[in-house]
């Protein structure tokens, strides 16, 4: 009976085979070696390791009247293989249920706890969706594991506003990619500059080299938490910076570090062809040179007014403040050509609110509540490298995160 199909209108059976037992090579031949003598079609495969032990998962389409022999070949492969191996040989049916959707939830941290995997799983549940898959995309620099499951498209919008919240409760980074919403095209990433792209705050540094570190350093974490005005608190601040020598600021340029896995993330980003663009509240005469480094299209920034060779405490031209820099993001995604639903913000601060509730997918990272409570993703881990695996641009699976 090996060998033969089924005859048209004869009833088809489903077979759950799953091998496990200590990893080697060979054991993927070894099992399809048994089943070649067989008309089957294989439905779906999946092979996975765990330490040093393997597990080998396969469902058949297969002639009921085979399935005896089906087995007891397979399980001989089995005992010469070493492996442990079930079967479970099912009637086939068709099912179509096309109200479910497929989507993917990305989870991104150091170590994952049972809590945490627990108030993730329990939510799925609660909004009737079923996790088909969980896999490991990413173990360095950080760990990131892909939930493939399907649930009713209408309960997509709320699962998403259920997942940042347990984001932000158990500092785990948490995105939801909906499948139906994949565009392969190209996106528009604004960032935040100071302890966003670097790691610094520049006004900061200079109020070091001007003996007002102290002073300005309480306005600016005021100000980042949204219980100053930025645009006075920005002139309060520079205004402490008067009679500083122009020559700090190329010296202060050295003293920058780019935030961890930000250069393999732009890397990545000019790799696949996005745009790049920054906006900051801090000062283009220390920032321009590393835009034009690391090829960033557009940035925006303040500009101090320099009076024979010293600051003058003062500002020239409009202060970036967080309407300047949702002002930004419209303007650079029109002179790029990208729709706003196809730009993705990162930032930290209160001042990059408004940007962040206008673009397609907002980032809130290592940032103050009030951005965590506005974000659509919430990264609380210090690596930008996360945002390769939280927006699925490893294999260039991006989607929107607004509704």
């Amino acid at each position: 009976m090996s060998g033969q199909t089924p005859k048209n209108g004869t009833s088809s059976s489903t077979g759950l085979l799953l091998f496990s037992g200590e990893d080697k090579p060979g054991i993927a031949a070894g099992i399809f070696s048994a089943l070649s003598p067989f008309s089957v079609k294989v439905i779906d495969l999946e092979q996975l390791r765990i330490g040093d032990r393997t597990i080998f998962a396969m469902l058949i389409l297969l002639d009921p009247a085979h399935a005896s022999v089906i087995e007891s070949d397979l399980t001989i492969s089995a005992n010469n293989l070493q492996l442990d191996f079930a079967c479970q040989i099912t009637q086939h049916t068709e099912t179509l249920n096309n109200s479910q959707s497929k989507a993917k939830i990305i989870l991104v941290g150091n170590s994952f706890t049972p809590i945490q995997l627990h108030k993730v799983t329990s939510v799925v549940t609660k909004h009737a969706g079923n996790i088909e898959r969980i896999v490991k995309i990413a173990d360095s620099p950080v760990l990131s594991m892909e939930f493939l499951i399907s649930l009713p498209a209408e309960k997509i919008s709320n699962l998403r506003l259920d997942l940042t919240a347990i984001g932000i409760e158990t500092k785990l980074a948490i995105s939801l990619l909906d499948e139906s919403r994949v565009m392969q095209s190209r996106k528009l990433f604004i960032f935040d500059i100071d302890s966003t792209l670097i790691q610094e705050e520049v006004i900061d540094l200079l109020a070091v080299r001007a003996n007002v570190g102290d002073e300005v350093a309480l306005i600016t974490a005021a100000a980042m938490r949204g219980e100053l005005d930025f645009s006075e608190s920005l002139t309060k601040r520079v205004a402490l910076l008067a009679g500083l020598s122009e020559t700090v600021l190329t010296e202060i340029q050295g003293k920058i570090h780019l935030s961890s896995g930000a250069q393999n993330l732009i890397k990545i980003l000019h790799s696949q062809g996005h745009i790049l663009t920054a906006v900051s509240g801090g000062f283009i005469d220390v920032i321009k040179p590393l835009m034009d480094d690391l090829g960033f299209h557009h940035y925006r920034a303040n500009k101090l007014e320099i009076i024979s060779g010293k600051l003058s405490g003062k500002l020239v031209g409009q202060i970036v403040d967080a309407n300047t820099k949702a002002q930004a993001l419209v303007e650079f995604a029109r002179i790029t050509d990208v729709p706003i639903s196809q730009t993705i913000a990162i930032g930290d601060g209160a001042n990059d609110l408004e940007m962040i509730k206008l673009a397609g997918v907002g980032i809130a990272y290592n940032a103050k509540p009030i951005l965590q409570e506005a974000a659509d993703i919430v990264l609380n881990i210090k690596n930008l490298d996360a945002i390769i695996y939280l927006l699925g641009l490893s294999n260039l699976d991006v989607t929107g995160g607004k509704n």
